[in-house]
């Protein structure tokens, strides 16, 4: 009886030693959640006190925020482009959107994220605005993943169900500068990231996910047009807003006259001419609360999924966006606003809860950490980031590396943890140091003491600068098959 007993137990334990090695070599699922255009004025970065974003803060105190990390290009194709192939835009000469991906050879010859987990075993599915919109064409269909929403040939939502309140405020008057709340009858199911972000719950909540996945969910908010429903706007009532901390209006007058031949637009200038700089924050903000509501439903999802234990979460947002400061309603430029952006990290087992790191790192560190955590071996000689999981497992390791933001060709901007050095095409220089002026204010760029911290600066900056990228001529059908004969 005692040897059976025994018998049944050494049995037991053989399958739960069995289950649990499973369990160990089991890969990580992946939850990759985009947002367009949003800037540190969120609750984790502080950048404005006015803004309301708690499911952020909520998601940054299950990890590590990464309160010093920046774009690879304060671009939308460009920055997602340089994610997605962890190549730096300065080696691919993707310097603009209509330059991204399947246009780019360099790019389009790289094995781009989704691929690379397809490659490894991950079922890899995704919704909304995740690559630039080329990706999603007749000629390309979603590369890399096996499912997308709304199909393989268009990766956002239509905005055309949208109905508003009144007369939009600048009626029209360029494409996309434009924002408003939604009539009562508009529903946040029925906006377009809330469209994608009900595909994503769903598909965590049914539980039937093919294992290990990658899941990727783009949303578009805050990027303009900047629509929400009302109740959003009545979070940030008219006359409680504030004009920017950072605005300075004779801020212009220490930088290079090089700034100025970057892409600009005349968006702010209408805004304050027609008084409408405060309604146009309150729109900023309110979508920024609408995404945050939307962040809280997908992470929501997880929790209450059976994935919610064995699944990393990486938020991040494509580059920043400036209201009013240097000038500019918009991206497109080196500094602070447009470069700084939200990168949180939840790693089951790896990252710490409420664990903050003050150490400069890219958007393009995000293809390295990814693989490096779930243990897939990276394509040899392809990506220029940096695995970050050592900074994950001590936010104040000794890292002596600086982050880089191009925009344009030799147009570099790079951050410390102290400061940001930008260098032109034409040699000229901005240096700001942060750890006195947060706003960027005073340019040291001709200041001789800061002439040692200049030159070692310049020693990171790349030293090939890769010309617009040529246009990319797709092969023939018959010249695609030998293509894949050959990989074969």
């Amino acid at each position: 009886m005692k040897q059976t007993v025994y018998s049944i137990l050494a049995v037991t334990l053989l399958c739960l030693s069995g289950t649990n090695s499973q369990a160990q070599n089991k890969k990580p699922n992946i939850l990759f959640i985009a947002i367009d255009d949003l800037n540190d004025w969120t609750s984790t970065l502080n950048g404005n006190p006015q803004a309301k974003t708690p499911n952020l803060k909520a998601l940054a105190a299950k990890g590590i925020t990464f309160t010093n990390a920046h774009c690879a290009a304060p671009a939308c194709g460009p920055s997602r482009s340089a994610i997605m192939s962890g190549i730096l835009p300065s080696t691919s000469g993707n310097y603009v959107n209509k330059s991204s991906l399947i246009h780019n050879p360099i790019l389009n010859n790289s094995i781009l994220l989704p691929e690379f987990f397809q490659q490894n075993g991950y079922y890899v599915c995704g919704a909304g605005k995740l690559f630039h919109g080329y990706h999603f064409n007749e000629e390309v269909k979603g590369r890399g993943f096996d499912e997308y929403f709304p199909s393989k040939t268009q990766d956002l939502p239509s905005f055309e169900g949208l109905k508003f309140n009144s007369k939009l405020p600048l009626g029209g008057w360029a494409r996309q500068a434009d924002w408003g709340p939604c009539h009562p009858d508009v529903t946040l199911d029925d906006h377009p990231d809330g469209i994608t972000a009900n595909w994503a719950k769903e598909r965590l909540l049914e539980g039937e996910l093919q294992e290990p996945f990658f899941l990727g969910a783009g949303i578009f908010q805050p990027h303009l047009p900047n629509y929400a429903p009302q109740e959003y706007f009545d979070r940030f009532p008219l006359e409680d807003i504030e004009l920017p901390e950072g605005f300075k209006e004779d801020d212009l007058d220490d930088v290079p006259a090089a700034h100025a031949k970057m892409a600009h637009n005349p968006w702010l200038k209408r805004i304050r001419s027609t008084d409408q700089w405060k309604p146009a924050i309150q729109a900023y903000l309110a979508c920024t609360a609408m995404v945050d509501d939307l962040i809280g439903q997908i992470v929501g999802a997880l929790e209450k999924s059976p994935y919610a234990d064995n699944t990393i979460i990486v938020l991040w947002s494509d580059h920043g966006f400036q209201l009013g400061e240097k000038g500019r309603w918009g991206k497109y430029s080196l500094w602070e606003r447009a470069t700084r952006v939200n990168l949180v990290w939840v790693a089951p087992g790896v990252t710490t809860r409420g664990t903050t790191s003050p150490r400069p790192v890219n958007l393009l560190d995000i293809y390295p950490t990814l693989a490096s955590l779930t243990g897939c071996e990276p394509p040899k000689g392809q990506l220029e980031g940096n695995d970050l999981t050592a900074l994950m497992k001590n936010p104040e390791a000794d890292w002596d590396k600086t982050t880089l933001t191009v925009f344009g060709y030799k147009n570099y901007g790079l951050r410390s943890e102290r400061y940001r050095y930008i260098t032109y095409a034409d040699g000229t220089e901005e240096l700001y140091d942060h750890q006195s002026d947060r706003w960027e204010w005073e340019n040291l760029a001709d200041n001789p003491e800061y002439a040692e911290v200049k030159k070692e600066m310049r020693q990171e900056l790349p030293t090939h600068h890769q010309p617009k990228g040529v246009t990319y001529i797709p092969p023939k059908p018959n010249q695609q098959k030998a293509k894949a004969k050959s990989k074969k």
